[in-house]
């Protein structure tokens, strides 16, 4: 292929054998001017994945080129490797258990970002699916408030998620500044990867969200075995990652960036979740690692500051239920 790629999409897919297919065709299915490419990397599934994969290369080998892994290395690095083969100039990401809903997604927000070289990114609203249902339940956001906005690292620091679920971002991995530069987030957490993410994306500048549903995320229910983040790790095993992830961060950017609301969210359900299980000696053990700069003064530190969030969650939980 020597014509030039404007738009590479690259796919994650670990145990996705069930719904593969229907994100590919999804992919396939864009009516666009832009030209595109499918990179595909595997994560080291062991079900049919592979097999199906390499049916569509076979089948579109001017379109799909794959990466299987021959081990599991995790959601950061699986995404660094998928994101060092794109050749496009613009790439978004679409997790092989999740399609698009729209075959105008790629036109939309690439014609977006090529009007406005001020934003690094075009984000868009994503419809909650559960297991095969073809109607969604929820939009996140579900605020439209939070959308035909921009976002900077300022509003990251209250705590405002962009999400990077179906992000078109410009390719800074077409060089080995950009490889490098987001080769960070391996090295914060091998467990994490949109929380780091978002980060490093808005270092680089500003995003807009755009008042646009393009992509449905499918949420796969508790009696459906899952191979995912949060069914592989314990409460304490993810809150750990966590503290860890904000201290890999904190490290690297604390004088440009204030954590603080970050740490008090996460501190919140940590200190819910050790009373729940009462195992105050590895809980007390996580929460030592947190730099004294986000603990002191002690009515400013996360020890008060996380009270209402602890107050919003439980609560929040008693509602729902």
């Amino acid at each position: 292929m020597n014509k030039e790629i404007d738009v590479s999409v690259y796919m994650l897919t670990y145990y996705h054998e069930k719904y593969v297919r229907q994100a590919i065709e999804s992919v396939l299915a864009q009516k666009t001017k832009y030209t595109y490419e499918l990179v595909i990397s595997d994560d080291y599934s062991q079900d049919g994945t592979r097999d199906i994969l390499k049916e569509y290369a076979e089948k579109y080998p001017e379109i799909i080129r794959l990466n299987l892994n021959e081990e599991n290395v995790g959601i950061p690095t699986n995404i660094y490797r998928a994101r060092t083969m794109c050749r496009g100039r613009y790439i978004t990401q679409l997790s092989g258990d999740d399609y698009w809903i729209r075959d105008d997604k790629l036109d939309i927000e690439v014609d977006f970002l090529e009007k406005h070289p001020e934003y690094i990114a075009a984000l868009n609203a994503v419809e909650l699916r559960m297991n095969n249902e073809t109607k969604g339940y929820a939009i996140v956001p579900g605020d439209k408030k939070q959308l035909n906005k921009e976002y900077t690292i300022r509003d990251y620091e209250k705590c405002v998620q962009i999400g990077t679920h179906g992000n078109v971002m410009r390719n800074f991995f077409l060089t080995q500044e950009g490889r490098d530069y987001f080769a960070q987030a391996q090295e914060i957490s091998k467990f994490v990867d949109d929380a780091v993410d978002e980060v490093l994306i808005l270092r680089k500048g500003p995003v807009y969200a755009l008042d646009l549903v393009t992509d449905a995320h499918r949420v796969v229910s508790s009696t459906e075995e899952k191979k995912n983040y949060n069914s592989r790790y314990s409460r304490i095993e993810k809150f750990r990652h966590h503290i860890d992830l904000l201290n890999g961060m904190s490290s690297r950017w604390a004088d440009e960036i204030d954590f603080s609301k970050w740490y008090a969210n996460i501190y919140a359900t940590g200190f819910l979740s050790m009373l729940v299980s009462r195992d105050f000696k590895g809980y007390g053990e996580i929460i030592k690692t947190i730099p004294d700069r986000y603990k002191k003064p002690f009515v400013k530190g996360i020890y008060i500051t996380s009270i209402p969030k602890m107050f919003a969650f439980v609560f929040g939980r008693l509602k729902r239920h």
